[in-house]
């Protein structure tokens, strides 16, 4: 049975946890088969690609950062999960209620019911520095060079590719 306890930060921020008989501590909010599916990636050390997005909708915020790695977990006396990038020690705390895709290199391994990226295009821009644009949902998110570069961000964006490089 996990045990559900707030803490409150010095900013007087409270957020409320689910500690694990293993001692990982969640967020209260982590779906249950993200919470298992982290618990398990936490122990074979597996490298993952995370989308992070809102919980509700599914919508991903298209993070390209720090969103690669392995799981790990803190030390002290809240244990989170961590993201650990390959060859580093420790990374950031997991935003484990906001998850709402897991790929491992050729999976997808958990992915909200209503995932979303959004309609992603690939245009050819009016700036002669960078020419192609990638679209999401009829705004400009990013620009390149190279045309061949924009079709990887395009790919790695929509989960089709699992790192940019």
């Amino acid at each position: 049975m996990n045990q559900v306890f707030e803490h409150t930060f010095g900013t007087g921020h409270c957020i409320q946890y689910q500690r694990l008989p293993s001692g990982t501590c969640y967020h209260a909010d982590t779906p249950e088969p993200v919470v298992e599916l982290l618990e398990q990636l936490r122990h074979s050390r597996r490298k993952i690609r995370l989308y992070y997005g809102d919980p509700a909708t599914g919508q991903s915020w298209l993070d390209e950062h720090d969103v690669i790695g392995w799981v790990g977990r803190s030390m002290g006396s809240i244990k989170v999960p961590l993201l650990i990038e390959p060859g580093d020690i420790g990374g950031p705390a997991l935003l484990d209620h906001c998850i709402v895709r897991i790929d491992s290199p050729r999976h997808v391994l958990y992915q909200h019911d209503e995932f979303r990226v959004g309609e992603v295009d690939l245009v050819r821009g009016e700036l002669n520095r960078l020419p192609w644009e990638i679209w999401i949902d009829g705004s400009v998110h990013a620009r390149f060079k190279a045309k061949t570069e924009a079709r990887q961000y395009q790919d790695f964006i929509q989960g089709k590719r699992f790192a940019l490089i």
